[in-house]
């Protein structure tokens, strides 16, 4: 059986930085969610910085641009809470799917080939 790892000092941080993380998946304005993001990104560079970890480092390098680049579109648009459907969101995979309106065409009966349509090995 293996012993458990004893936290360290700056786990903390990593804590911190999953809460904040967390609390962006509550917000609906779109400028706060980004703030937090950034907020994130911070804690979590941090923490990778501190505990060695290069895949949380890197990811979160990454994602600082993108949230900047957000949150300065967001700002400049001026938008009102809850309008995530002023970004290029995907939100049309998320509505419910309309019923079809088409009306289906009509099957023909597939018909048996006769002897000599028939193809012989």
């Amino acid at each position: 059986m293996s012993t458990p790892i004893p936290p360290t000092s700056y786990d903390w941080l990593g804590w911190a930085a999953a809460l904040l993380t967390l609390l962006t998946f509550a917000c609906r304005d779109m400028r706060r969610l980004r703030l937090l993001a950034l907020a994130a990104n911070a804690a979590f560079i941090a923490y990778g910085a501190l505990a060695n970890l290069l895949p949380v480092l890197v990811l979160h390098l990454a994602l600082v641009p993108v949230n900047l680049w957000r949150f300065n579109q967001a700002r400049r648009a001026g938008l009102p809470a809850a309008s995530a459907a002023a970004f290029d969101l995907p939100t049309r995979l998320l509505r419910r799917p309309r019923a079809a309106t088409r009306t289906r065409r009509a099957r023909t009966p597939r018909r048996s080939p006769s002897l000599t349509e028939r193809s012989f090995p």
